[in-house]
């Protein structure tokens, strides 16, 4: 298996962990409230589409925390072989 799906793997382990804490819990739980409070004056249409750029935002936002989590480990590793080698 190559490293960055070792680590790939770790970083979702890792987030179920955060996802099940007590604080993940309270800020979801006030994310879902401001938005409910947003959605009441919205058309089903508009609702819709806050929805579609909501799930584009998430995506992409997800996207680059895993690769700054990749990369900023493997970049770690790389350094560290790079010291300890001198």
């Amino acid at each position: 298996m190559e490293l960055e799906e070792c680590i790939k793997d770790n970083f979702d382990d890792s987030l179920r962990v955060y996802i099940q804490s007590k604080e993940y819990t309270r800020l979801k739980q006030q994310e879902d409230r401001l938005l409910s409070y947003l959605q009441v004056g919205l058309s089903d249409m508009q609702k819709q589409q806050l929805n579609a750029y909501m799930d584009a935002a998430t995506e992409v936002h997800s996207a680059l925390a895993s690769q700054a989590y990749v990369n900023g480990v493997v970049d770690g590793i790389a350094l560290r072989e790079k010291v300890t080698a001198k």
